[in-house]
């Protein structure tokens, strides 16, 4: 395409070029706009959830639980949200709230932001829930996939369910896996041992 022809293409065009332009120029700035309204929410996200912390150990739990529920429906999309979940499942629970203390873990586990570790770490709290309020059959049912990370714990939590449905055999399987799955300095090994030499003398 020679100059004069180059000149005429770009005047003849000149409107769609522009607003092509427009387009180009206003996507790149939605996205970065974006990114930084990505990263202000997490870093409010981050001030809330200390303010959280903050308020827990100074005893002042109707504060806390506010930061939590403010992190939990305005900012939902960050990591926080999972960490408020934990908290108001822990204050429901402490309160005999269980429906609610369910729930909160409930929506951890069925979220599909959070990570798999606090899943499953998710998936172990509620099963020790279940085991307090005397329903072992439903914190098995919860624990039939295996997570490597968490095995110690998964199959302590096993073995506790086990002995509340009367499965000696069944009980003792479990917490040798979870021994087997420390390492050999672990003093946790030797609490586990304590469960399994309780089933012989437990009632």
């Amino acid at each position: 395409m020679t100059g004069p022809e180059l000149s005429e293409f770009l005047h003849r065009h000149r409107i769609s070029l522009i607003a092509g332009t427009v387009i180009i120029l206003l996507a790149a700035m939605g996205f970065f706009g974006y990114e930084k309204y990505q990263r202000h929410q997490v870093q409010r996200a981050a001030i809330l959830y200390n303010e959280l912390v903050d308020s827990s150990v100074a005893g002042q739990l109707s504060t806390a639980r506010a930061s939590a529920d403010t992190l939990v429906h305005q900012y939902g999309h960050t990591p926080y949200a999972a960490f408020a979940h934990f908290f108001l499942a822990r204050m429901d629970s402490e309160s005999q709230q269980i429906p609610a203390a369910e729930t909160e873990l409930k929506t951890i586990i069925h979220s599909g932001s959070t990570p798999r570790g606090l899943k499953s770490m998710a998936r172990l709290s509620l099963a020790r829930l279940y085991l307090e309020q005397k329903q072992a059959q439903k914190a098995l049912d919860l624990l039939t996939a295996p997570d490597v990370a968490f095995a110690p714990l998964q199959d302590e939590i096993q073995g506790d369910a086990y002995v509340a449905l009367h499965q000696d055999g069944k009980a003792m399987q479990a917490y040798q896996s979870a021994i087997a799955a420390l390492p050999a300095a672990d003093p946790y090994r030797s609490y586990l041992q304590m469960k399994m030499a309780n089933i012989g003398v437990a009632p």
